[in-house]
């Protein structure tokens, strides 16, 4: 176990620094299969510079600058509108609606991804309606229309299965159960997302550990904790080597709650020991918050409140550090009832 005064130097030294903020987090999974085919020289000027513009936000965006990013692909939409490039512009919606997600503007999001389906649909471009009816169903689920979701995710797999694409059945058949398991539908998720498991492995998706965790989400809400267990350590497998860090952070804290319902108390600090050292490489102030709140619980629950109390000082200290006064407000909460016992 890592000694909290121990930790907390690590989380002084990286405020000294200038601890960065990680991207906003999607809150589901949008895919990102799709890329605009960049002019070969033989098209003109004004194609090349939408080409440009292009290439530019994907930059931006890689950089953090999404607002910025939105911007390049705005003007690279215009072009590709007024010399008739329908396909760029159907990709165009699509980058523009992760985009948008990304900054939780929600309603701008919808829109871009409906239109990036249109225009798949009207040049019937199989993949690419498979893919944009799956974005728009995660977009639903983020507004909470389920039912309307569960339509358009239907609508993706039955096309992915018309044109014998696994990776296309792997995503639609795993946000199929993201459907089941928000209505309660335990069992029914448990199904889609075992017969999504071997579709997304399968197509070297790197979506496979978004479904394993969300496979071990639905087995921990029927309480088969070893079997949760199972999936999320296939999750944190497949995540490191893919460094997809928002799985493996997903991962590590699945496996908490898993060992925690197994009544495993010191696999489960030890899996929060290792999310807080995950966090503090990657400089990811929200994660540090979360591992030492998920620490100060588990000191408090086992009766060490001096400990406790140290692990919610040094949260405090992070979240001060990125001016959250939200967190902070909820922080002087826990530590003003962990003083008064």
């Amino acid at each position: 176990m890592v000694a909290p005064f121990a930790v907390g130097l690590g989380v002084a030294q990286l405020l000294a620094g200038g601890i960065a903020l990680t991207p906003v987090a999607i809150a589901s999974e949008l895919s990102d299969q799709l890329t605009i085919n960049l002019n070969n020289g033989t098209r003109g000027t004004a194609r090349t510079e939408a080409d440009r513009l292009i290439r530019l936000g994907n930059q931006q965006q890689r950089a953090g600058f999404v607002d910025k990013a939105i911007g390049s692909w705005l003007q690279a939409l215009e072009i590709y509108h007024d010399i008739k490039e329908v396909e760029a512009q159907g990709t165009t919606y699509e980058a523009l609606g992760k985009a948008y997600s990304q900054l939780g503007r929600f309603v701008e999001a919808e829109d871009a991804v409906r239109r990036s389906l249109a225009i798949a649909r009207d040049t019937k471009n199989f993949q690419n309606q498979i893919y944009a009816a799956n974005n728009l169903g995660t977009l639903l689920m983020q507004r909470s229309s389920a039912s309307e979701a569960q339509k358009t995710f239907a609508e993706g797999l039955k096309i992915a299965q018309d044109i014998n694409y696994p990776a296309g059945r792997g995503l639609s058949l795993s946000n199929l159960g993201l459907v089941a398991y928000s209505q309660g539908r335990y069992q029914d998720a448990i199904r889609y997302y075992e017969q999504a498991k071997p579709l997304r492995e399968q197509a070297s998706d790197p979506g496979a550990a978004n479904t394993l965790n969300n496979l071990g989400d639905a087995y921990r809400a029927i309480r088969d904790y070893r079997t949760a267990m199972v999936s999320y350590r296939q999750a944190l497998f497949i995540s490191e080597n893919s460094l997809d860090r928002p799985s493996q952070f997903r991962a590590l804290e699945g496996l908490t709650r898993a060992f925690y319902g197994l009544g495993q108390n010191s696999n489960a600090s030890e899996m929060l020991d290792r999310r807080l050292a995950l966090a503090l490489e990657q400089n990811d102030s929200r994660q540090v918050i979360a591992s030492l709140k998920g620490l100060a619980q588990f000191y408090q629950a086992k009766g060490d409140l001096t400990a406790a109390d140290s692990y919610y000082q040094q949260a405090f200290a992070v979240a001060q550090g990125i001016n959250d006064t939200q967190e902070q407000q909820g922080l002087l909460t826990q530590i003003g009832t962990l003083r008064s016992r």
